[in-house]
């Protein structure tokens, strides 16, 4: 039944539920920053790799700056693990119709199915992950020249996400086979590698080019270590179980530590590049909050195991797709309802409140703010906000019509990509409105700006409630854009 033709019409099927998700739920945050990275084309970007970013800008000079076309190099990222993963299957001693029921399942949890349109570093990432591991396995099979497809997806999901680094494990068991480490004695691998590198070189350039600031955030600006502590860990695997369901996450580890039992090189490294992730994050999360989402890799191939299981532990896996479409659907029903899920009382908790309650509110009236900043900024001026969140979605959601600058006086570690955007002299001497829902940045302006001036806040309300503040501050003439509105340096002065 299950040809490759049809399992291509699968991945369409799929591909078609992705776009109806995609058109249908409001961007965030982080979309909207790589939907601005993409505007402005750079070798890479301060915290984040550059192939997600760069291909926005494609899909949005074809169909505008809406949300399909910012989510489209998501939708491609999953079809193309699709195809990897049939790769993957095939070489595995499985076939078309395991591919499509591993697939099929993967779609069962929220991890997956909401990853498979959202736009993210982690989708290309994925894709690349699920190619290399298929590359490992038939270079342990004995394929030199997969040692190229290896070469080229570590290269490739580098440039999605520094954690495709993980996927190096497989080579550990492949290279303890006899006739793989004969390889070493080609010139192959270390061509591919090379290959590999240069495929990697824009991120490199960039790091000249800024004293290696991309690097010296990932290895430092980003961690935040404190006491020893169980609680990270137990919240990283507690959490991505939960988005893995509880039934398929149980059978995937079941199934990861049965297939020790194969003693195959190749099995063996589609087992190691599935726990890296857990181990190296997991021994993060002794001492600092990792993202919940972040053994995805894991998670995925777990999948494969599963799916090739003989036999499969079906009631896990029917009760694992039950629970994991039911979180999705009320996941995307609270998306799309989101003002009546902050109106409604639900039974033992009442009315909506606490920090559940504010990271929902900040996706209501987004588009009723960028009208009062339009209505309310003057010819000349430009729109600033201290969270690098509101800079971009108030720039996406004007479809570009706003000039928009992130303006760092109250701190911030990531989303810092527009302060290596413009240089001192094109900052210095201009007017901004200066719009943010944190209290107390008047203080901080005035010490930048020659003059500031508060405005009538502008009010989100539900009801009789208020759920947003806005506050606005008139700025003339920025005196000190250095640290807050650029990290780049001055021009030179003339001789």
């Amino acid at each position: 039944m299950w040809t490759r033709r049809r399992y291509y019409w699968l991945l369409l099927a799929f591909a078609v539920l992705h776009v109806v998700l995609a058109m249908s739920l409001p961007p965030s945050g982080d979309e909207a920053y790589y939907w601005d990275c993409g505007r402005h084309l750079d070798w890479t970007y301060f915290d984040q790799p550059p192939l997600m970013l760069w291909t926005t800008r494609p899909f949005c000079l074809l169909f505008g700056d809406v949300r399909l076309a910012v989510r489209a190099p998501a939708i491609v990222a999953s079809f193309l693990l699709g195809v990897f993963m049939l790769g993957l299957v095939r070489r595995l001693g499985g076939g078309e119709r395991e591919a499509a029921w591993i697939y099929a399942v993967l779609h069962g949890t929220p991890l997956f199915l909401l990853g498979a349109w959202y736009l993210s570093t982690d989708s290309g990432m994925l894709a690349a992950y699920v190619a290399a591991a298929w590359a490992a396995v038939a270079i342990a099979q004995g394929e030199r020249r997969a040692w190229w497809g290896f070469g080229v997806a570590v290269g490739l999901g580098f440039l999605s996400k520094f954690s495709i680094v993980l996927v190096l494990a497989a080579l550990v068991p492949v290279l303890l086979r006899r006739e793989s480490r004969a390889h070493l004695g080609t010139p192959t691998p270390y061509l591919a590698a090379l290959l590999c590198f240069a495929i990697t070189l824009p991120v490199w350039i960039w790091g000249v080019q800024h004293d290696w600031a991309n690097f010296t955030f990932q290895l430092e600006g980003r961690h935040r270590f404190r006491p020893w502590t169980l609680k990270y860990l137990a919240e990283f695997l507690g959490v991505g179980t939960l988005l893995a369901t509880p039934p398929l996450a149980v059978g995937m580890a079941i199934e990861w530590w049965r297939g020790w039992r194969r003693r195959d090189y190749a099995w063996v490294a589609v087992l190691a590049a599935a726990i890296s992730p857990f181990l190296l994050f997991g021994a993060y999360a002794l001492r600092e909050q990792v993202g919940d989402h972040w053994g995805a890799p894991g998670f995925v191939l777990g999948g494969v195991l599963v799916g090739l299981a003989s036999p499969r532990p079906r009631w896990l896996v029917r009760t694992g797709v039950a629970f994991g479409i039911a979180f999705s659907t009320a996941a995307i029903v609270a998306a799309l309802f989101v003002v009546y899920a902050l109106g409604a009382t639900w039974p033992w908790f009442g009315h909506s409140h606490g920090d559940w309650a504010d990271r929902v509110a900040s996706a209501v009236g987004n588009d009723e703010i960028v009208a009062e900043i339009e209505r309310r900024i003057h010819p000349g001026e430009m729109m600033a906000a201290e969270s690098y969140t509101d800079v971009h979605v108030y720039a996406l959601l004007s479809r570009g019509r706003l000039q928009t600058r992130l303006g760092l006086v109250h701190g911030g570690a990531h989303g810092l990509a527009s302060l290596f955007w413009y240089r001192p002299e094109e900052l210095r001497g201009k007017d901004f409105l200066f719009v943010t829902e944190r209290p107390g940045l008047d203080a901080p302006l005035r010490e930048r700006f020659a003059s500031v001036a508060e405005e009538e806040p502008f009010l989100i309300k539900l009801g009789d409630h208020v759920i947003r503040r806005v506050l606005f501050y008139r700025c003339h003439d920025l005196l000190h854009p250095e640290g807050a509105f650029t990290r780049l340096a001055g021009a030179s002065p003339a001789p």
